[in-house]
């Protein structure tokens, strides 16, 4: 798996990033707005946006937000490569420092009705901490 930090409004992959961002099933839960998301990830301080590829392809992404030691992260494999363990090989590979990332802690907040979701997060070792609204609220601690 590698990955490629988005630096530029010209990356050929962003029509196929935003593609998937729009999909329902996808901006149920991430929801961005179009017209400014790419610009803020890409020119924003302690914000990274990663896109995910396998043997070549993307496959995803995973946009990051540093805050003092705490890393924020919102992941994204699109759709038809779900159910395969990326998204369990991309947060292991956050948590073991294959993205250059300082943070001491990860927080994540989880819809509650995204149980894929809220079980790949327990599953590699994120413990829950609160529950607000119809959000999940996640913490790793390194």
């Amino acid at each position: 798996m590698t990955y490629s930090l988005l630096t530029s409004l010209k990356d050929s992959d962003i029509p196929q990033l935003l593609s998937n961002h729009l999909l329902p099933e996808v901006s149920r839960f991430i929801d961005i707005n179009e017209k400014k998301y790419f610009k803020y990830v890409t020119k924003t301080e302690n914000v990274f946006y990663y896109k995910i590829s396998e043997n070549g392809k993307l496959i995803g992404s995973v946009h990051c937000e540093i805050s003092g030691t705490v890393l924020y992260v919102s992941l994204l494999i699109f759709p038809e490569f779900q159910n395969n363990g990326f998204g369990t090989k991309v947060i292991k590979d956050i948590i073991s420092g294959a993205l250059p990332l300082n943070f001491y802690s990860i927080e994540i907040s989880i819809d509650k009705t995204n149980l894929p979701s809220l079980r790949l997060f327990e599953k590699v070792g994120f413990i829950k901490t609160s529950v607000d609204g119809g959000l999940v609220n996640y913490t790793y601690i390194k």
